[in-house]
């Protein structure tokens, strides 16, 4: 990790190297064209030849829905432990997500008019689950509860075909979400092609949630307009704001959790009042490399975009924290929650006692946040985004005569005199 002081020219040039946005490969971009191509003019062959192709798996036509009974049968292979760690997880997602319900607004007006903001679920969902390293049962948890206390009616779900047998958890996991009657053996952009597209076996969806590798981002971005789809998702980003009350050992530590993701992508940053703070958080993090997952990544990502930022005071911390607006910060400072309204991140953890990974692992709010620094408009995954709005407009003669004046002299200065027409038809004798 490097040190820099705020505000100087490596400041800047710290701040402009970070990742932000999904990095696009025009060679992926156009192999995951070709890919959504095939899907759409074939559908169940084509998802079976790019299996094989890819994948190295050969699949039936008319096995590529998993049986639930299976997916059962591969959760019972889950340490205990474990699933019993899930299942409480799940119920504290649950009952975070479920304060998120909104039932709209009605405006009743003078005239007996009747303005309304109509919330409802979204008709269908798809789910991606990667496989391999990214196969998490928490971001199954994370992803399929907000859609189902929204109340989506149909939830499908697509893992690459080696998913479940090398990933029991997950299929668990599926099982305690009531997912595993929806699931379907197929992964990276040809899945994607099938849930915006449909085929035989696989129907269409309305929305797309999920992480993947690169091809699946691209194929998301691809089919937007089809479907909608989450925000592109980067690797981690973690900052920590920090004054001489705080603990290296535990800053150390989240520094630590965080670049151990594994891309090499990852934003570790400690924004500090204390120089000695500092200096001995970067020797903890030196020490503990050896105790983490991907060491050679983790390595990396320290070394790429690991920064120790020295400021004047906690006041400029807060500036350069939303210079940033991380996917994550936490609050190790006096005041903290003071402090800690003035932050813009996915997710603020205010505190010695929260620290990011209870947050990854399931304390209640959501563990999908903007990264590269979206915060600054976008939100977490919520119940929000598996809802839909419309407006319903129900007016009455007198309401409708109340605003006409004003519609028909807007509506003619805008050349549009049909619009006008419209109005004033009404009230022909």
């Amino acid at each position: 990790m490097r040190t820099l002081r705020y505000g100087t020219p490596e400041w800047r040039r710290y701040l402009a190297g970070l990742p932000r946005g999904a990095a696009r490969a025009p060679v992926v971009e156009r192999a995951v064209a070709a890919i959504l191509r095939a899907v759409r003019r074939e559908g169940d062959p084509a998802l079976v030849r790019l299996t094989a192709r890819l994948d190295g798996v050969r699949l039936d036509p008319r096995r590529l829905r998993v049986p639930a009974p299976e997916i059962r049968a591969r959760a019972r292979g889950a340490d205990r432990r474990v699933v019993a760690a899930l299942r409480a997880m799940a119920g504290r997602i649950e009952a975070y997500h479920r304060r998120q319900l909104e039932p709209g607004f009605r405006m009743r007006l003078p005239d007996g008019s009747l303005l309304e903001e109509v919330v409802a679920p979204l008709s269908s969902v798809g789910l991606y689950v990667p496989g391999g390293a990214g196969a998490y049962p928490s971001s199954v948890l994370m992803n399929a509860i907000p859609a189902r206390v929204a109340g989506v009616p149909r939830i499908a779900v697509v893992t690459p075909p080696r998913t479940l047998e090398s990933s029991p958890a997950v299929a668990a996991a599926l099982v305690l979400a009531g997912l595993e009657g929806s699931v379907y053996r197929v992964g990276g952009a040809q899945a994607v092609a099938a849930l915006a597209y449909g085929t035989r076996t696989v129907p269409a969806v309305d929305k797309i949630v999920g992480p993947g590798n690169a091809y699946v981002a691209a194929a998301k971005r691809q089919v937007r307009g089809q479907v909608e789809i989450d925000h592109d998702a980067g690797p981690s980003e973690v900052v920590v704001l920090a004054d001489d009350s705080a603990k290296a050992s535990l800053v150390a530590a989240d520094l630590l959790a965080q670049a151990e993701h594994g891309s090499g992508g990852e934003t570790v940053v400690l924004v500090t009042s204390s120089r000695a703070l500092g200096t001995e958080a970067r020797r903890l993090v030196a020490a503990g490399l050896p105790t983490v997952a991907n060491r050679a990544a983790t390595l990396r990502a320290l070394r790429g975009q690991g920064a120790v930022v020295l400021v004047r005071d906690i006041e400029e911390g807060v500036t350069a924290v939303n210079a940033i607006a991380p996917e994550h910060v936490e609050v190790m400072t006096r005041r903290a929650g003071l402090v800690a309204r003035r932050l813009v991140a996915g997710a603020v953890f205010v505190g010695p006692w929260a620290p990011v990974a209870a947050g990854d692992y399931g304390v209640g709010p959501n563990h999908v946040l903007p990264t590269g620094g979206a915060a600054r408009h976008a939100s977490p995954l919520s119940v929000r985004d598996f809802q839909r709005r419309h407006s319903r407009v129900r007016l009455t003669r007198s309401g409708l005569r109340r605003i006409a004046e004003g519609v028909v002299r807007v509506a003619r200065a805008e050349g549009f005199p049909g619009h006008a027409w419209s109005v004033l038809k009404r009230f022909e004798s």
